[in-house]
This record gives C-alpha cells, sequence and structure tokens, in this order.
C-alpha cells in the first residue's frame, strides 16, 4: 500500500475519532466520564458518519471537514445549553427552539477557556483534513457512477439505523454498561456519549400503551371513583407558579447577609395559621417550566411519560380535562396568565385546550406594569390578578380561579442592571467564582417574596374566601448553585444520588384568608398540589382526582425523578413496575391524556 493510501486511511479513522473527543470536551472530560468500550462505540458511530459524507460528497477531504464544522458549532451549542440551564440537548428540544430564541438575549456568549481549546483544536482539525486527497472515483478504475454512491449512502445511513436501534436495545446496556439511571440527561450525554445518548432517547419519543391497556377498561376504572361534591361556598384560587422560586438551602446550610425569603420562612415557621407549607417535589431542573405546569394543571406526572417530555409540545393536542377545565364547569371563571411571549411553549395554544376562558400575555397587563431587569415584575404580576380579580367581581361575582406564570426571575442572572440593586451577599464569598451571579439570583427571589407578601395582605381582610398558593417550577442551573456547593465543600461534577435528588425540590405555600388546617412539612410532589389546592378550597374533586386522592395517602412522591412511600421509603425501578397502584395510575394517566 502506498503513502498516500495510508494516510487516508489513518486520516479516515482517526479524524473522527478526535472530533467525538473534542465535540464530548465541550462539556466534560470523556476519557474520565466515558468507559473505554463507550468510547469505541463512540468513535464507530463518528466513523459511520463520515462514510456518509464520504459517499454523499465523494471527497475524504470534504467529509473531514463537513464534520469538524457541524460538530464544532453542536458541540458549541450543547456547551451554552449546559452552561446556562444545566442539561443536555434531547430529541424534544428541537420543537422548542423558537422558545429558546426568545429568552436568548442577556446571556454572557464568551465561551469559557474549556470551549475556546475545544474551538482551536477543530480549526487545527480542519486545517489537518486538507492532507486528505482520497476521491471516491480513485477506489474504481472505471470511475463511480450516481448508482454507486447513492447505493453507498444509503447502506452508510442504514449502518446508523442499526446503530441507533442496537444501542437502545438492554443487550447493549448489558454489555456496554450505559448509565441509564435518569436523573438528568447530562449525566447521561457525559457517560454514554453525547450523540450516542440522543440516540438511546429517541426510542421515548412516543408515549407507549401501558401494558394490557384498554380504553373502555381504563374507563370503567374510572368510573368506579365517586366525585366529591363542592362546598357550600367555594373559595376564590389564585395560583403563582413563580419561576426559579427556590431555596438553595435545601442543598445545604449557608449564611448570607440578610434572609432571601423571609415571608416564605415565617409562613414555614408557622407565624401564620393558616397555611400550609412543605417542599414540592418536580420533575425538572434549570429549565422546561411548562412541565411543572403541565403536572400540577392536570394531576398527571412525569415519571409515566419520555424523558425530557414537552407535554404541551407534545401531547395536548386536544382539551384535556385540566383544572380550569374542571373548575370552569364548576362555575369558576378562569384566566391563565404569564407577563411575556404568548408563543412559548404554545401557550397561547395549550391554555384553551386546558379550559382557561381568558388568557393574557405580556401585551396584554397593564402598560405601566413594573419590571425587575427586562422582565415584568412579580409585584406587577400581584397588582394584575388584583386587577382581574376585581373586573370579576364587577361581573357577577363568579368564584375566580386565575394562573400565573411569572417572568421576572428568569436566567440569566450574571448581568448588572440599574433596576435591581443585589441585596442579598453570601458569607463565605471570597473566591468563589460566579457568586454574584448567585447573589443576583437570591435577591431575585426575595423580590418574589415580596411580591407574594403582597398578595395576601390584600387580601387577608376581604369578605370573600380566597386561597393564594405559590410554587417554583424549579431550581435554577447548575452555574448558580456551584458557588454554594463550593462553600459546602462538593464538586459539582460528582455529586451523590441524594445532593442530585435535592435539586429537584422547591418550597410551596398555600394560603388562605379563612380557617384551614395549616401546617409545616407536608411534602409532596407537583402532580398531588393540585388537589390539595381544591380541597382547601372547597372546589370538590372529579373522578381521577378522587383516585389520586387515595394514591397521595400512600405515595406523597410520585415524580420523575423518585417514587416515596408514606414512610419515607424510596422505590426502586423494579418495585414501580410491579406495584399496582401506579400501574393503575399509569393507566388512568394515559387514558386521561390520550382517550377521553
Amino acid at each position: 500500500m502506498n503513502p498516500g493510501r495510508i494516510r487516508n486511511l489513518l486520516l479516515y479513522i482517526i479524524v473522527p475519532a478526535l472530533v467525538m473527543y473534542l465535540f464530548e470536551a465541550y462539556t466534560h472530560n470523556p476519557f474520565v466520564r466515558m468507559k473505554a468500550g463507550i468510547q469505541v462505540l463512540n468513535i464507530l458511530l463518528f466513523i459511520l458518519i463520515n462514510t456518509f459524507f464520504f459517499f454523499l460528497s465523494g471527497s475524504l477531504k470534504i467529509s473531514l471537514r463537513i464534520m469538524c464544522v457541524f460538530f464544532m458549532i453542536a458541540g458549541l451549542m450543547e456547551y451554552y445549553l449546559v452552561e446556562f440551564r444545566g442539561v443536555t440537548l434531547l430529541p424534544w428540544d428541537l420543537g422548542s427552539l423558537g422558545t429558546a430564541a426568545e429568552v436568548a438575549g442577556g446571556y454572557d456568549y464568551m465561551p469559557g477557556g474549556r470551549a475556546l481549546l475545544c474551538i482551536i483544536g477543530f480549526i487545527l482539525l480542519f486545517i489537518i483534513c486538507g492532507f486528505a486527497d482520497l476521491k471516491l472515483r480513485d477506489l474504481c478504475e472505471k470511475g463511480v457512477s450516481f448508482g454507486i454512491r447513492a447505493l453507498g449512502v444509503l447502506l452508510s445511513a442504514g449502518a446508523m439505523m442499526l446503530y441507533t436501534a442496537f444501542v437502545q436495545t438492554e443487550a447493549a446496556r448489558d454489555i456496554f454498561g450505559f448509565y441509564t439511571k435518569l436523573f438528568t440527561p447530562t449525566a447521561i450525554s457525559e457517560r454514554d456519549g453525547t450523540l450516542t445518548a440522543f440516540l438511546m432517547e429517541l426510542q421515548y419519543v412516543n408515549v407507549d400503551r401501558p401494558e394490557g391497556y384498554s380504553a373502555e377498561a381504563a374507563k370503567e376504572k374510572l368510573d368506579s371513583f365517586s366525585p366529591i361534591a363542592c362546598g357550600e361556598k367555594k373559595a376564590s384560587i389564585i395560583v403563582i407558579m413563580n419561576e426559579a422560586f427556590s431555596d438553595p438551602s435545601v442543598l445545604g446550610d449557608f449564611e448570607t447577609n440578610e434572609d432571601y425569603m423571609p415571608y416564605v420562612h415565617s409562613l414555614q415557621r408557622g407565624e401564620y395559621e393558616n397555611a400550609v407549607t412543605g417542599e414540592l417535589n418536580v420533575s425538572i431542573v434549570g429549565g422546561n417550566t411548562p412541565n411543572s405546569e403541565f403536572e400540577f394543571l392536570t394531576g398527571d406526572s412525569l415519571l409515566f411519560l419520555p424523558e425530557g417530555s414537552i407535554p404541551y409540545q407534545q401531547y395536548v393536542d386536544e382539551g384535556i380535562y385540566a383544572m380550569p377545565a374542571y373548575l370552569r364547569d364548576q362555575g369558576y371563571a378562569t384566566v391563565g396568565m404569564h407577563p411575556y411571549l404568548p408563543a412559548g411553549w404554545e401557550r397561547n395554544r395549550v391554555y384553551p385546550q386546558l379550559g382557561f376562558e381568558k388568557i393574557l400575555f405580556r401585551d396584554d397587563f397593564a402598560k405601566d406594569s413594573s419590571k425587575v431587569r427586562d422582565y415584568i415584575s412579580d409585584m406587577a404580576c400581584s397588582e394584575q390578578i388584583i386587577r382581574e380579580y376585581e373586573e370579576n367581581l364587577k361581573k357577577g361575582g363568579k368564584p375566580f380561579f386565575a394562573f400565573c406564570v411569572t417572568m421576572q426571575n428568569h436566567s440569566p442572572y450574571e448581568k448588572d442592571y440599574e433596576n435591581l440593586p443585589v441585596d442579598i451577599e453570601i458569607k463565605g464569598r471570597e473566591g468563589l467564582k460566579n457568586v454574584r451571579a448567585t447573589e443576583r439570583y437570591l435577591t431575585l427571589v426575595k423580590r418574589s417574596d415580596e411580591a407574594f407578601e403582597y398578595l395576601t395582605d390584600h387580601f387577608r381582610d376581604t369578605d370573600d374566601p380566597v386561597v393564594i398558593v405559590m410554587y417554583g417550577d424549579h431550581q435554577p442551573s447548575d452555574s448558580v448553585v456551584r458557588p454554594i456547593w463550593k462553600l459546602l465543600g462538593k464538586d459539582s461534577r460528582n455529586l451523590s444520588e441524594e445532593d442530585v435528588e435535592k435539586r429537584y425540590i422547591v418550597p410551596y405555600v398555600i394560603w388562605a384568608n379563612f380557617d384551614i388546617e395549616g401546617g409545616n412539612g407536608c411534602d409532596m410532589s407537583a402532580n398531588f398540589l393540585g388537589n390539595r389546592v381544591l380541597e382547601t378550597a372547597g372546589a370538590g374533586l372529579d373522578s381521577y382526582r378522587v383516585f389520586l386522592k387515595g394514591l397521595y395517602s400512600r405515595y406523597p412522591i410520585l415524580s420523575a425523578i423518585r417514587t416515596m412511600d408514606q414512610e419515607g421509603r424510596r422505590l426502586d425501578d423494579r418495585e414501580i413496575k410491579e406495584n399496582g397502584d401506579i400501574s393503575d395510575y399509569r393507566t388512568l394517566q394515559y387514558y386521561e391524556l390520550f382517550d377521553r
């Protein structure tokens, strides 16, 4: 074999391997995070991709350079996703690019040192690819016909499809030891390879029917639960799902110069007796806000949906009997509110499907609404809620249901703003990287706490019964809590399973201006919170929620992250699969979501 052919052969194999390592290196060290066998498997995938481009272009130089450019850009996108949101790209995120673009402003897009080294590596590799001079026509004495090139493209594409099918099998997981604990997609990407993990997740695009499922049997099961009628006096319900509202002390104790949520902490201490507080276990962290909306409003759990799903975009195609539709049938006026763009997460399409009669987005809020940074403030949301309540009174005074998703606390937190002086300072902050962003986040949390206190103070002495609820949709991304982990002596890339689970805990408060049974430590998952709110307001429960009421008494936490029984014991995957109550839940949820 002549030297030219040896050089081309080496480039054919080595360059795709280096592309794979550089692509992974944007976010982690692949030699540390990926097992040797998994590294080899991922290299094979990149060689197959190069083969596809080689047959498509007819030139090794072109195919290798296409790979360099594509994965340099794709890796940079992955880097920004992990840096800003703490999550990696999943198949369902491709449908969310419009929403991502809407909130892309304000981030610092200057790549860090790791990313810059990867970009330099890709540029050098691009130059080295110039030494490849193999052309497809050189392999055949009589030249290569269009048919042969097309056949090569089809065969290489077929090989990639076979690769995808293989990595989705249990055999592949057993042979290569794939990481399959779905706490965060980032962990899977780092251990199994970013592209391989993406292909593995494709198997979860569609929701499988529960084993032995039939719509008729599900309906019969549902009908066996008798609805609970409304009370004599139905209270109005105001729900605030607060963007990124969380208490980082759940990760471990740290000190600040002043309390960053004094009002909520006072309610947790029992200083106002008509309040229920606790930890809410959500299924997301750092982003994908509508998933916490979905769980609260429907009573459904992401436990039974594919990892990374966005139900609003994937599954809500026709009206489902969510809380707004149920309350509308009970005589409530229903209002959905979000002080940002209507197309975000397709809320302008989804909210009517859920049963909201009136919908308000950014341009529908009062023109003089105050802003914090570039977003309408939580205080302005409280004021708008009061206006909507009073307008409803003038129209006849139906019981009032408002569901408001705030925007004030949305990332990023790195920039200074004249309208947001940073009040909170972390003690022992010296030497902590990015600590100012953490303190700015905590300052925003304090503003949310103040707006919630303002709202409850307004309704404290009103004649009509009112229930006000606030909970966080998720904790902020890893970049915000890393300084706290550092203070606690923890490495953000080597957290225990317990530490990871703590990232999915946010506070919730149910407050009422009338006598209710209060208490702290009433921990639950987001899919059960809606039930507690309806019962507190005397709004009754439909058959599905009566089932959920019984299930909650046995398994108060049923999220995509963990399942715990009333004794605080965690159920493993096998126990979840074999549990009759949870199997019934899966069946009834499938019926409610797809067949009702």
